[in-house]
C-alpha cells in the first residue's frame, strides 16, 4: 500500500534529488576568479550546468516517483527502486566528476567551495536502496502469509 515504509524512503529520495536543483554542488563568491569557469559563471555549480547531471537527476526523480505509485506491483516497484539506487551511484560519480572538472579549470587564487548539495546524490541512492530493501521484506512477508493459508 501507499502508506508503507518504502513509500517514505522513495519520497525522501525524490526530495533529495529535487534538492540538488536548489542546493549547489559548489559555490563561488562574487568577484572571485573562479567565476571565469563556465560552470561557475552564475556562482553555483548545479545540475542545470551539466546536461548529464540534468538528465540523470530528472531520470532519478521520475524513477522514484513512478515506484511510489506501483505499490500494487511490488516486484516492479523493487526493480525500479534498485534502478534508482544505481542512478544514485551514477549521479554521485558524475557530480564528483563535474566538481573536479570545475576545480581543474579554476585559475590560481580561486576560492570556490564545496556545498552541502554535493552529498544529495549519494543520499538519493541510499534512500532508493533502503526502499528496495523494505519492498523485498514486504514481499517476503506476503509470501509467508500466502504459505499459511
Amino acid at each position: 500500500m501507499i502508506q508503507r515504509i518504502q513509500t517514505l524512503w522513495l519520497l525522501a529520495a525524490v526530495a533529495a534529488v529535487a534538492a540538488t536543483f536548489v542546493l549547489p554542488f559548489m559555490q563561488a563568491p562574487d568577484g572571485d576568479p573562479a567565476r571565469a569557469v563556465t560552470a561557475l559563471a552564475d556562482g553555483a555549480l548545479t545540475p542545470t550546468d551539466n546536461t548529464g547531471l540534468l538528465g540523470l537527476s530528472a531520470l532519478g526523480a521520475l524513477t522514484a516517483l513512478a515506484a511510489i505509485f506501483l505499490f500494487k506491483n511490488r516486484p516492479l516497484q523493487g526493480r525500479l527502486a534498485l534502478a534508482g539506487a544505481g542512478i544514485g551511484v551514477l549521479l554521485l560519480g558524475l557530480a564528483i566528476l563535474a566538481v573536479n572538472m570545475a576545480k581543474a579549470e579554476m585559475p590560481q587564487g580561486a576560492n570556490a567551495t564545496l556545498s552541502p548539495g554535493v552529498v544529495l546524490p549519494g543520499l538519493y541512492g541510499i534512500f532508493c536502496w533502503l526502499a528496495a530493501r523494505a519492498i523485498r521484506r514486504d514481499e517476503a512477508l506476503v509470501r509467508s502469509m500466502d504459505r499459511l493459508r
